[in-house]
């Protein structure tokens, strides 16, 4: 049996609609409601989901192709649902990774990236030469600051130690000596 169906398609839907209509109040231009239930089928967000929602309950199998499309699908849908005018990075609201939302994403990220992904303890090792407390914390601080991004390993229930970051990203850092002291 799917872990999600169409109905986290309607609801994903419903928020961006939602934001949509907030942000054409705001520039005086009122989106009409016949042109959005249009898109709906055949939308760019529609079909990025639908493709998420197949990965994250295990319908595809990966290939670089694919593995490039979802990516893509990922990107498009996180910018639609944490994106701003400023184009700075947005954090995750408290308690996004126990939405369904949230699982989709770690699912589809994880499906993504499970190559590289690592343990905090890990990331330390790779950025500063050892695994201290110290250097874990900077790795903490670095997410926080939004420099890292991380999900949940779903294999570990304790949420102090279930963060993954990705390892091109602490390596990236890393080289350009911007990990906070």
């Amino acid at each position: 049996m799917a872990l999600f169906n169409d109905a986290l398609v309607q609801e994903i839907t419903a928020l961006v609609r939602q934001r949509y209509q907030e942000l054409g109040t705001a520039l005086g231009v009122q989106p009409t409601q016949e042109n959005s239930d249009q898109l709906d089928e055949q939308s760019s967000l529609q079909r990025n989901l639908k493709l998420l929602i197949g990965v994250a309950n295990g319908e595809y199998h990966r290939t670089d192709v694919t593995v490039h499309r979802v990516e893509l699908a990922l990107t498009r849908l996180l910018g639609l649902l944490l994106g701003n005018a400023l184009h700075s990075n947005a954090i995750f609201p408290d308690g996004f990774w126990q939405t369904d939302i949230g699982i989709l994403v770690s699912r589809a990220r994880w499906w993504i990236s499970v190559d590289d992904l690592i343990t905090i303890s890990n990331a330390a090792a790779l950025a500063f030469g050892e695994n201290i407390q110290v250097n874990r914390m900077r790795i903490a601080r670095a997410i926080d600051n939004g420099l890292l991004e991380w999900v949940p390993d779903p294999s570990v229930a304790n949420p102090q130690q279930n963060r993954r970051v990705l390892r091109p990203q602490v390596e990236r850092l890393r080289d350009q000596r911007r990990l906070p002291e």
